[in-house]
């Protein structure tokens, strides 16, 4: 039997690289310490496909009918002859504090409930009054003149953070 040298090595280099490409030569691993105090870990990049958005609910806007009031006789009745060193004490026996205290119907608003009131601000309903039922809100004011200037108006009211 002849063997042809030729063909021989064509041959056993085709079975070389053949298998080669379909068993991949292992690289050798090289261990390192990694220092995490001074490398940084590389965060994963995603793609913006791989985002979900988090969308917060809105909380929706109400409309109340807003009024104002004070500490005096006008606007408080009987209860501004009774104020103990002249200290305005509201239903939920906090001290009355113009920019913080409303009045509201407990059952629409509890006590405590804080609102934004568009274009007025931040609130807690801390009073309820005789006249306040349904949507409707007293806004507390240190001075009577303040309270005239407010008067009657529709507003948009919303509860935050509760």
């Amino acid at each position: 039997m002849k063997i042809n040298i030729k063909r021989f090595v064509t041959l056993v280099t085709v079975i070389i690289l053949i298998s080669s490409s379909i068993v991949p030569a292992k690289q050798p691993v090289e261990e390192t310490a990694v220092n995490y105090k001074t490398q940084p870990i590389k965060p994963k990049i995603l793609a913006y496909s791989d985002l979900t958005p988090i969308v917060e609910p809105e909380i929706e806007w109400s409309e109340f009918e807003a009024t104002a009031y004070c500490p005096c006789e006008k606007c408080c009745g009987a209860w501004a002859k009774n104020r103990p060193n002249g200290v305005v004490y509201t239903a939920s026996g906090e001290v009355a504090e113009e920019g913080i205290t409303i009045a509201a119907d407990w059952s629409v608003l509890p006590k405590g409930t804080v609102v934004e009131i568009d274009g007025v601000g931040t609130r807690i309903v801390q009073d309820k009054g005789g006249a306040i039922k349904g949507n409707r809100i007293d806004i507390y004011f240190q001075s009577h003149q303040e309270a005239l200037e407010y008067g009657r108006q529709t507003v948009r009211l919303r509860e935050v953070g509760n």
